[in-house]
């Protein structure tokens, strides 16, 4: 038997087309700390569907690149707020579960959506000459609700983060850290209950084997080129995916 029939892939075009979006979504991803469920996912869903498959799999694609990152910067990191955001991301993960199953917020998506986009704009083109923060400490737990509950509704929980801590003017290596330590967390708990619905299947795992290599080169190639690149550029591109974001959720909603 050939080895694609073991796999979830139709075809070996397909599993090629898969590992090349895999390894630009992981550059992303590992470059500027958030954006590659963005890209991956939704190119994923234009061209095939099956995101209930991509999805978990996808997941256990990012872990890796996550932990790394995580691990590798991990005296960058502010403990006492990964503490704080992790309290406030976590039960709203959990209620964005219920809520998948019981209510429609198209609407709300697409307002969420054009909010992110005009932030979005506003980063882009006129941060540096018109400045805003989120003094009060009640920010705090209102973007880390919202992310979780985009988490695991949407599969984006990038977004309010994102604005958070680009109001707070963090540099370039501290805000890829703090957000991929969140997403490490929220990972596991998304891992964790996977596993417990039967998400995770054989065919699966051998699915990825051969996109695993492409993924760890993105993650390479991305965490190189974010070494490289100014922290002006880096602000610039980190506003670009976040508009990206929002006119996703657009069309989402």
């Amino acid at each position: 038997m050939h080895f694609i029939e073991f796999t979830f892939f139709n075809s070996v075009g397909q599993l090629l087309t898969v590992a090349v979006l895999v390894l630009f979504a992981q550059f992303i991803y590992s470059a500027i700390g958030f954006g590659s469920g963005m890209i991956a996912i939704s190119i994923y869903a234009i061209l095939y569907g099956q995101i209930d498959v991509f999805v978990p799999f996808f997941l256990l694609l990012c872990f890796p690149v996550e932990l790394f990152i995580s691990y590798k910067e991990r005296k960058k990191i502010d403990y006492k707020e990964i503490f704080w955001l992790s309290l406030f991301v976590t039960p709203p993960l959990i209620l964005g579960v219920y809520l998948l199953k019981n209510f429609s917020g198209n609407g709300i998506v697409y307002l969420l959506g054009i909010i992110i986009a005009v932030l979005a704009v506003f980063y882009l083109f006129f941060e540096e000459r018109l400045r805003f923060t989120f003094k009060s400490k009640l920010w705090l737990p209102m973007f880390g609700a919202i992310s979780g509950i985009l988490g695991s509704l949407f599969g984006i929980a990038g977004p309010p983060l994102i604005i958070y801590f680009k109001t707070k003017r963090v540099n370039k290596s501290y805000f890829r850290v703090i957000l991929m330590s969140i997403f490490l967390l929220m990972s596991v708990l998304r891992i964790i209950s996977y596993s417990c619905f039967g998400l995770f299947t054989e065919r699966m795992f051998i699915s990825l084997l051969p996109i695993m290599p492409f993924s760890l080169l993105g993650l390479f190639l991305g965490n190189m080129a974010h070494h490289k690149i100014s922290e002006s550029f880096f602000k610039k591109l980190t506003s670009i995916v976040l508009l990206i974001s929002g006119v996703i959720l657009i069309f989402k909603g």
